[in-house]
């Protein structure tokens, strides 16, 4: 194919290849030898004048940005720290062990706070020192009705006799025993067990009181259990009064506004039936009178 080639095209083949081999040999130079001491790069070989490249023609030096004393724009600054005094604040959301532990020793024993309930007492080697169930005489005794409610009741008890020992609601015990708020919210009368909202969280607190205590208090109240029932039938009769006569009241409105409405339609849309003429000597005119509405009629006569 050479032999095709004309002998310009081919002296000019032989002088790119000089040149390509002139440029591969000062890059390998410039690898092996170190950089200056301000760590600039090593300048590139000269250029001969009018030496074309991708990007046009090539003009004899090149100054680099330290050469005009900028600062090149894609330089970032740089900054040293001394990690020695730094302070780990943990992102300002994590307090320190001892400070933790002081916000924890500084909190109260709330009966509400279910969680910080003690759920495994120690138990004393002598057996007069533990509480016992009241029932079955067991140490065994729950936890959380010992620290909330102080009743001393085991599991199987608990379990066994849900008419004393089952947990109602405020609202239960409000409806069912007749029970006001303020005696409700007092725990010297009361104990109550405060637990999230199991509907919403966002709404109060649920309150829950042991079926057996309950009893005793509202029995106290109204002297025993006839007297409680005896003051249930008294409010159940008392609210069935209240509803039968507003329903009256508003049905006998409601007939009020219908008969008027039908009393006006007559009074409006009726044909007229009057009476005889009856002569009216103050006036000196005759008068009739509708008999349906009351309309009167007076005539003048000549």
């Amino acid at each position: 194919m050479s032999s095709s080639w004309s002998e310009e095209t081919q002296q000019r083949v032989e002088a790119n290849k000089a040149t390509a081999l002139a440029k591969l040999k000062a890059k390998q130079t410039t690898a092996s030898a170190s950089p200056n001491e301000q760590g600039h790069a090593p300048p590139l070989p000269p250029k001969t004048p009018g030496e074309s490249t991708g990007a046009g023609v090539v003009p004899e030096s090149v100054p680099f940005p330290e050469a005009t004393g900028k600062r090149a724009r894609w330089a970032k600054p740089i900054f040293e720290y001394d990690l020695s005094k730094m302070v780990d604040s943990r992102g300002g959301f994590l307090l320190d062990d001892e400070d933790d532990k002081n916000e924890q020793e500084r909190k109260k024993f709330k009966f509400e706070d279910a969680a910080k309930i003690n759920y495994d007492p120690p138990v004393s080697l002598d057996p007069s020192q533990n509480p016992k169930c009241k029932d079955c005489g067991s140490i065994e005794i729950d936890p959380q009705f010992h620290q909330i409610f102080h009743l001393a009741i085991c599991h199987k008890c608990k379990e066994a006799k849900p008419e004393k020992y089952s947990l109602i609601t405020k609202t239960e015990a409000k409806e069912d025993y007749l029970l006001t708020d303020p005696e409700l919210k007092d725990t010297e009368l009361l104990p109550h067990w405060s637990k999230p909202n199991p509907r919403k969280s966002t709404w109060n607190n649920m309150m829950l009181y042991v079926r057996e205590m309950v009893e005793e208090y509202a029995f106290r109240k109204w002297g025993d259990e006839e007297g409680l029932d005896a003051e249930w039938e008294k409010r159940e009769s008392e609210k069935r009064k209240k509803k039968d006569k507003k329903f009256k009241e508003k049905l006998a409105d409601m007939r009020k506004r219908t008969f008027t409405s039908t009393w006006d339609n007559k009074k409006t849309q009726h044909d007229h039936v009057f009476g005889d003429a009856i002569y009216d000597p103050q006036s000196g005119n005759t008068v009739q009178k509708c008999q349906i509405c009351g309309l009167r009629l007076e005539s003048e006569e000549f």
